[in-house]
């Protein structure tokens, strides 16, 4: 008997993870070059700002940037007034979870929290330290780290959200065109609920484009996008009955239902090729 080899096949490395390590590496740089007193801040922001969308970068870039700042000014608070005093900690976490439900912005406490035990706990720190340089450090830290992030997202091989919505495409196309036939007997479509998630997210990315920033530099036809949704749809619903309907249908409904599948599988066939 012949044994098989075993084979592993390892992921490979997206650009992402690649852009994500010159983001780090250049913080890194930078922390020395400006002389913080520690890289990590820096790199905690590109590590979280890189994002797989612009828009993904910006949003995460704004909320660590806000984030920080409360965490920031409430560590500040507490190195001035109680330094020594740790067990005020916990009432500065409660201070921030209140303040961001009150300006409505939750999805800040986690980031803002993080900050304020870090410099509050003076990770880092000497004994004798200034407390106002000391913070300011760690948040110009920060900034300068989210900065970084951007700029290696956006100049370095910019990501493209928008491919995933061509395979979407094609994959519905191929669906449509298995399942819909001119035979009498309507055969019961298989992988009906893959197909509608399909259409979710085919939906999700077109919502995305008129949001991503760098939408435009990607000369996608959005249009033609959004047609091939509305029919994608269409063809659901009709499958949809079909399959839920076909022993208790008559003739004519089933055909009325058959006919309007031929011609959206037409037109998607013919504006593909096209």
């Amino acid at each position: 008997m012949v044994k098989r080899a075993m084979t592993i096949k390892l992921p490979k490395i997206g650009m992402r993870s690649i852009k994500t390590l010159i983001g780090i590496f250049l913080a890194i740089l930078i922390s020395n070059i400006l002389k913080f007193d520690s890289p990590l801040y820096a790199t905690l922001a590109v590590f979280f700002c890189m994002q797989s969308s612009i828009i993904e970068s910006s949003e995460m870039a704004i909320k660590r940037s806000l984030g920080t700042t409360i965490g920031g000014i409430f560590s500040l608070i507490y190195l001035l007034l109680m330094p020594e005093n740790i067990y005020m900690i916990p009432f500065g976490i409660l201070g921030i979870i209140y303040l961001c439900n009150l300006i409505d912005k939750r999805d800040m406490i986690s980031t803002a929290g993080v900050v304020f035990l870090i410099i509050s706990f003076r990770i880092n720190a000497g004994k004798n330290f200034d407390t106002v340089a000391y913070v300011i450090d760690r948040l110009l830290a920060t900034f300068v780290g989210i900065i970084i992030a951007i700029f290696v997202n956006y100049y370095i091989k910019p990501p493209n959200p928008f491919e995933k919505l061509n395979e979407l495409n094609i994959e519905m196309i191929e669906f449509i065109n298995k399942n819909v036939s001119e035979e009498e007997n309507f055969r019961k479509a298989k992988n009906l609920e893959e197909y509608r998630l399909k259409i979710h997210e085919f939906r999700n990315i077109i919502e995305f484009y008129h949001k991503e920033i760098n939408s435009k530099r990607h000369n996608l036809d959005i249009k033609y996008y959004m047609r091939h949704l509305t029919l994608f749809r269409t063809a659901y619903s009709h499958i949809f009955i079909l399959n839920a309907k076909k022993e208790d249908m008559s003739i004519d409904i089933k055909q009325y239902h058959i006919e309007n599948l031929m011609n959206i599988k037409e037109e998607l066939n013919k504006v593909s090729c096209d």
